[in-house]
């Protein structure tokens, strides 16, 4: 075989390769899930564009490669190209790798790595293995014809249905308003007596004492998409079809019936019913950077296909909406930033954002001769939450999931946060809700100066609810969460209609368009699942087949099991601009700090790093730092009692507990109210209600040099036994519980400028994970951390589900271990006052001292 030939073969083998590395996978993922294509309104053109991207950009650039290095000499390009079919073949295993083999991340990569090594080897040496990459290399075309021709996705590229030809005659053509909500649990609109708060949520009130309220109203699916083409179609999800949310799979729709008759105000957010050629893109939707966010979430979507469990845990989380992933990577301008002036902006304030969805609905309502279709769905009070009642935003992070909560297997993930995270959790819900309430009133305000809301229909719905229950999942039904899930507002206000009322019937998302076929009085070309809301002919029907749960009775949905709860801790007829939830010590909340009796801790200190956010705030502007959290040190107990002021008045009472590694806690959400303009000033506080009074908790300045109090010491006896004394006097021996507590350091690595200390610890004797990592250098405390990562392989290899949580993964700064090199220790702690010294393997050591003694002499 000629060297030409040998070249060309190896062109054919990265093609090969790139197929199987990355573009299959993704191929897989997004084929089954073409909602992705929908939230982003990718055109035929763009999904087209990601074929070539994947299937012939990425491996003709690897080509590119090695022609420039072929230019330097054939060894340099034959190099390169050996490095390329490593790395691919370790893309390729790293997948399944995960699902083979049982333990931590460390284990998975190095498999994937040897394994990538071990084909390396073989692709150099045995030539049976480059013919079958020659042989596989008409997979560049073979993926994406599978993709277009046999996944739901390729369905968006080529269509086989426009629009269906419906010849309707409507005879009352009244206005009509539909508002699809998302993620709405309907208890905490409510007050004790099971009516709507009408101090908490104004504008639903004023809205529910004019239409009907339908209360035992059931959500169509828990997944946005199919449940908000349920709600357009009037035809209930089935188990035996995947639909696309599109107007090519579901051609009988809302839009599509009153698309002759109606002008249309539509806005879609995760699904495309209305036909392109009836609704237009916003005017000034800037595609460009619509290409640029599309290609960043497929980015992070990759990501998440191949990255371990552990290191997934570090990328922006995936979510039902399907867009918004990348995010972070359009901030940090891995991807180029949209052009100035640009109509789009991919900050949660920006013209991408929810927000702007609401304005851009509302400035379309206007007096028309015509009749006027006014249709919003908005990705709200769904995460994730951001709003405050008074139209500010606070989320600094741009993460998706509140504190107390993981994601997981099925819809939903699951709630694992004690009580105080939850609370606090629910309080960002209820001001999310709060700001969909202003909305409303926007809403009507908007309809009343067009001359619309006495003559329109008006619907107000949700697709599904939410649960924040603790061990159960967000949104999955599960026995214990299905009235918070299956349960959704709706509200019926007829043309005309000024007197509310409340109706007990069974109801569906399904039932909306013929409810508004019946106001409109049209007849329905094609059969649909639902029933008109308003007849009152047909007998009422006993139960909705609801897909994955079975059948829904009327007596399934009565009543609100977790109403008593919120009221425990949120009260009633509050506004929302000064609620906070209860807390320990409740009646603190509201007291000026020169009214009560206040200590100082001595040994207990708490950390925020985001402080400085405080020192200018503009209440007239958009963002206020509303979501406050950090974590108390300085003591082994848990579950503190704390109070939060600002501007020298308390506003929150909580308990600290475990989470994300920290052992003491805490996260509150202020009011709108509790901010003045300028500098504002935060404290903590231990409540000591023994006592009745305060001890103030200093901030703790972390640093080298700082003042910072050594909060545990660790001392040696003169038998040489070591122990560990804290600051409430209690000692620890160290080793005494060498029997039963256990554990391994499986690895020390560095990363920017830091060690990353990884091992596990629990306590056989209780079958528990052990409390708390404790690290001294040079005798000096240098770090701390409670356990809380998960360890499957742990749970393996004891077959005890209790240590799940047993890892731990500690970061300590070069410097810090520089000036306390002399002698390092790390000592685990149980919960049951038993302590035990894991020690360093030599190569560890050897590693750690290698690394400061090269750090010195760059320096």
């Amino acid at each position: 075989m000629t060297g030409k030939h040998i070249v060309l073969n190896d062109f054919l083998h990265l093609f090969a390769l790139v197929g199987f590395a990355i573009a299959q996978p993704l191929y897989d993922l997004l084929g089954q899930n073409p909602e992705f294509f929908v939230s982003h309104k990718a055109s035929s053109g763009l999904i087209m564009g990601m074929i070539f991207v994947l299937s012939m950009c990425m491996p003709l650039g690897l080509v590119l490669l090695e022609l420039a290095a072929w230019v330097v000499g054939e060894r340099v390009r034959n190099s390169l190209h050996l490095i390329f079919v490593f790395a691919l073949a370790f893309l390729i295993v790293l997948p399944p790798a995960q699902r083979l083999v049982d333990g931590t991340d460390f284990l998975v990569v190095g498999f994937a790595l040897l394994t990538g090594l071990f084909f390396s080897v073989l692709y150099v040496r045995w030539q049976a293995i480059r013919l079958f990459l020659t042989v596989l290399s008409p997979v560049v075309v073979a993926f994406p014809l599978w993709f277009l021709m046999f996944t739901p996705a390729g369905r968006l590229v080529m269509p086989d249905v426009t629009e269906a030809q419906n010849d309707i005659v409507i005879t009352n053509p009244v206005p009509v308003v539909l508002v699809v909500l998302d993620e709405f649990n309907i208890t905490a609109l409510l007050d004790a007596k099971g009516l709507i708060d009408p101090v908490r949520f104004p504008n639903f009130a004023a809205l529910a004492s004019e239409s009907q309220w339908f209360t035992n109203a059931a959500a169509t699916y828990v997944e946005t998409a199919v449940a908000v083409s349920a709600i357009l179609t009037g035809r209930k999800p089935r188990a035996d079809v995947r639909l696309n949310p599109t107007a090519t799979d579901h051609p009988q729709n809302l839009f599509t019936l009153l698309g002759d008759h109606y002008r249309l105000n539509v806005i879609e957010s995760l699904t495309r019913l209305c036909p392109h050629e009836r609704c237009k893109e916003e005017e000034g939707a800037d595609e460009s950077f619509r290409d640029k966010s599309f290609f960043a979430d497929l980015m992070v979507i990759f990501l998440h296909i191949i990255s371990p469990k552990k290191l997934a845990r570090h990328l922006p989380p995936l979510h039902a909406q399907w867009t918004g992933f990348g995010e972070k990577l359009l901030k940090k301008g891995i991807f180029s930033q949209a052009k100035v002036g640009s109509h789009f902006d991919p900050s949660p304030g920006g013209n991408n954002s929810r927000e702007t969805r609401l304005t851009s609905f509302l400035s379309q309502i206007k007096e028309s001769s015509s009749p006027v279709l006014h249709f919003l769905h908005v990705v709200l009070p769904h995460t994730k939450y951001e709003y405050l009642v008074s139209g500010h935003q606070y989320s600094s992070k741009g993460g998706h999931i509140p504190d107390g909560w993981i994601d997981g297997p099925g819809w939903g993930g699951r709630w694992i946060g004690k009580e105080p995270m939850i609370l606090t959790a629910y309080h960002q819900y209820l001001q999310q809700i709060g700001y969909v309430d202003q909305f409303l009133g926007k809403l009507r305000s908007s309809l009343e100066n067009a001359h619309l809301y006495d003559k329109a229909l008006i619907i107000v719905t949700a697709d599904h609810g939410v649960s924040f229950q603790r061990g159960l999942s967000m949104r999955e039904v599960q026995k214990g969460n299905e009235s918070d899930i299956l349960k959704v507002p709706m509200f019926v206000k007829l043309p005309g209609q000024h007197q509310g009322s409340i109706n007990e019937r069974l109801v569906s998302g399904i039932d909306v368009l013929p409810t508004i076929a019946d106001v409109l009085d049209f007849k329905i070309p094609r059969d649909i699942d639902g029933l008109s809301m308003l007849d009152n002919v047909t007998p009422p029907r006993d139960e909705i087949d609801f897909l994955g749960v079975g059948y829904i009775k009327a007596q399934d949905l009565k009543g609100f099991p977790r109403l008593n709860w919120q009221v425990e801790y949120f009260g009633e007829h509050t506004s929302l601009d000064r609620l906070v939830p209860k807390g320990p010590a409740s009646s603190l909340i509201g007291r000026d700090l020169s009214d009560l009796v206040i200590g100082h801790s001595t040994s207990l200190h708490y950390i925020n790093e985001n402080l400085n956010q405080l020192d200018q705030v503009d209440p007239d502007g958009a963002y206020l730092p509303a979501l406050f959290s950090g974590q108390i040190v300085g003591t082994s107990r848990r579950d503190l009692p704390i109070a939060v002021s600002l501007n020298g008045r308390i506003w929150a009472t909580t308990e600290t507990s475990q989470w994300d590694g920290k052992l003491n806690y805490f996260s509150v959400l202020f009011p709108p109210s509790a901010f003045q303009a300028g500098e504002n000033e935060i404290s903590v506080f231990l409540i000591q209600e023994n006592r009745g009074e305060l001890a103030h908790i200093s901030l703790l300045h972390p640093g080298v040099g700082s003042d910072e109090p050594s909060m545990i010491s660790l001392r040696q006896e003169t038998s040489g036994q070591m122990k560990l004394v804290f600051p409430d006097e209690r000692e620890i021996l160290v080793d005494v519980g060498k029997t039963h507590l256990t554990g391994n350091l499986d690895r020390v690595t560095l990363s920017g400028g830091a060690f990353i200390i990884e091992g596990w610890a629990a306590d056989l004797e209780k079958n528990q994970p052990a409390e708390e990592v404790c690290i001294f250098a040079g005798g000096q405390l240098v770090a701390r951390v409670a356990l809380g990562i998960s360890r499957q392989d742990v749970v393996e290899a004891h077959q005890e589900e209790t240590l799940l949580y047993s890892g731990f993964s500690i970061k300590i700064p070069q410097k810090v271990i520089k000036l306390y090199s002399s002698s390092i220790n790390l000592i685990v702690v149980s919960q049951n006052n038993r302590a035990r010294e894991f020690s360093f393997s030599l190569k560890q050591t050897d590693f750690m001292r290698s690394t400061l003694e090269k750090d010195i002499f760059t320096q």
